[in-house]
């Protein structure tokens, strides 16, 4: 026992040895050949009073109000920021929006045309367009988009930050127009074959935001109305459960079931239904339903005559 002890002992104090020769005079929480600058934490907010998207089918309305300051108020500021707008995610595709800008916080108000001009393009759906500072402090510049790969500007506890914002992102849309949903649509194609190509569907406008149409395949000594919800935040569409009738025309002629009940709904994802300002057409996909049960979803397509 007592030369176990000793092996033991003689063991602690050749790792101790070990432990105390790996150190150096500089060693701690940061080595003395780490430069640690003390960069401002930047945020730049989008302006709730101007534009929160790029509408195509406005372009000329788009004003982009967004603000950079100095996140923790009232302490040293960078020398200098550049406003920089980066294209569809691609941190290679960076242009310069505003430079030189040392006093913060500074607000800016940019519109489609000069986007537009900056990157030599038109702005397409779908493009997106984020505005960030570069912030140079003591003559080094920290870029907010870094072509490094696996780099990144700012870490997720900054970001997590109340109120913190990375960049103001602006996404080009063709917004929902209620205008243009209400009167004439022609059926282009409908699965379930109660339409043909070609056939009108009346539209007629409910809210801002939502429209309603009729099916007269459906039994009924009155009409009912098939209002379709669009998000205008998204453009996607909804159809509730909606009874139209006491039978389907079909049910119980020419062999088919002489099922009762008639109801209609949109099913699947959510981006299954949706309208498109911009072509001007509807895709439901709906489902067909009695009262003893349901059909497969059957897409229907629509475009304003």
């Amino acid at each position: 026992m007592k030369m176990k002890n000793i092996k033991l002992l003689s063991a602690l104090a050749l790792m101790v040895s070990v432990a105390f020769t790996g150190c150096k005079k500089d060693d701690g929480p940061i080595r003395s050949s780490i430069i640690v600058d003390a960069v401002p934490t930047i945020t730049t907010n989008i302006d709730a009073s101007g534009s929160q998207s790029i509408d195509l089918l406005n372009l000329a309305a788009f004003s982009g109000k967004f603000t950079v300051s100095n996140y923790f108020a009232g302490t040293p500021g960078p020398t200098k920021v550049d406003i920089v707008v980066r294209k569809n995610g691609s941190n290679t595709n960076v242009k310069t929006y505003k430079s030189d800008i040392t006093t913060l916080p500074a607000s800016f108000s940019v519109t489609a045309a000069e986007i537009a001009a900056l990157f030599g393009a038109p702005i397409a759906l779908g493009d997106t367009y984020d505005f960030a500072p570069n912030i140079t402090v003591n003559g080094k510049t920290y870029e907010a988009f870094l072509t490094l790969p696996g780099a990144v500007a700012t870490g997720p506890g900054v970001k997590a930050g109340p109120g913190f914002s990375e960049f103001a992102s602006y996404g080009a849309i063709c917004a929902y127009d209620p205008n243009i949903y209400q009167g004439d649509f022609m059926v282009v194609s409908d699965a379930w074959a109660d339409f043909s190509p070609g056939d009108v569907i009346k539209l007629t406008k409910v809210s801002n935001n939502s429209f309603s149409f009729t099916d007269p395949y459906a039994v009924n000594a009155t009409p009912v109305p098939i209002v379709v919800t669009v998000n205008t935040a998204n453009n996607q569409a909804s159809i509730p459960k909606t009874v139209i009738g006491t039978k389907w025309v079909w049910a119980g002629v020419g062999g088919n079931p002489n099922y009762t009940g008639a109801f209609v709904q949109t099913t699947g994802a959510a981006t299954a239904s949706s309208v498109a300002p911009c072509s001007q057409t509807i895709t439901l996909n709906m489902l067909y339903g009695v009262d003893q049960g349901t059909y497969s979803p059957y897409p229907l397509v629509l475009k304003k005559k």
